[in-house]
């Protein structure tokens, strides 16, 4: 049971997925509405509580599953079905993930500060700029290099969101130990990496053939 609650996330991926498919181009119209009913209910959470929010918004699982559909987008071709559903809501998709995060973050707080896992207010810190220019008011009025340049940021944040979902760390003293529960984080962690390194290539290979 506790591996299955530990890694929830990879059981509550396809249904955001799915989700998507059929509700996708409503988000996309609809953004400040569905913003508005995500941060809603991300505080109703907090404040209601109770075991099922306790395993899915609390332990910060269902906004992982979001920032996993967020994250493993970027190994897909463009063309590719897959990304092709989620890219029109990439950003929103990264916001719901930070805003559904809120009632992690705050019941996770004192133990942060205290120095049990930091790591997830270095994730909180690095990812606020990156969701603050996900919202396309703010999108639209960036320079597009500037904006490409500041989303290079993501990846730091990645390792980071890495770091705090596989390993406990403990700053004083440092101490760090790999979560024996986390070992699909580990495997889709070097997945994404072996696939991603391998779409760089290729691309860079295609650029010097047409150059």
């Amino acid at each position: 049971m506790n591996f299955i609650l530990s890694n929830l996330a990879f059981i509550i991926l396809p249904f955001v997925y799915m989700t998507i498919v059929f509700i996708g181009k409503y988000i996309e119209k609809h953004e400040w509405t569905f913003l508005l009913l995500a941060l809603s209910l991300s505080l109703a959470s907090y404040f209601i509580g109770g075991q099922f929010l306790e395993w899915t918004v609390f332990s910060g699982q269902f906004s992982f599953a979001l920032f996993l559909l967020v994250i493993l987008a970027g190994i897909f071709n463009k063309d590719n079905f897959i990304r092709s559903v989620i890219d029109p809501v990439r950003g929103d998709l990264a916001l719901y993930g930070f805003i559904y995060l809120l009632p992690h973050f705050l019941s996770n707080l004192d133990k942060a500060l205290s120095g049990f896992n930091t790591t997830g207010i270095l994730a909180f810190v690095l990812m606020l700029p990156l969701i603050i220019t996900s919202l396309k008011v703010l999108r639209y009025k960036m320079k597009p290099s500037s904006w490409v340049m500041m989303h290079k940021l993501s990846y730091l944040a990645y390792a980071v969101i890495y770091l705090h979902t596989g390993f406990d760390v403990w700053l004083n003293p440092l101490q760090i130990y790999f979560k024996m529960n986390s070992w699909p984080v580990h495997l889709i962690t070097l997945i994404y990496i072996v696939l991603k390194v391998r779409i760089m290539i290729v691309n860079r290979t295609q650029l010097k053939l047409q150059n």
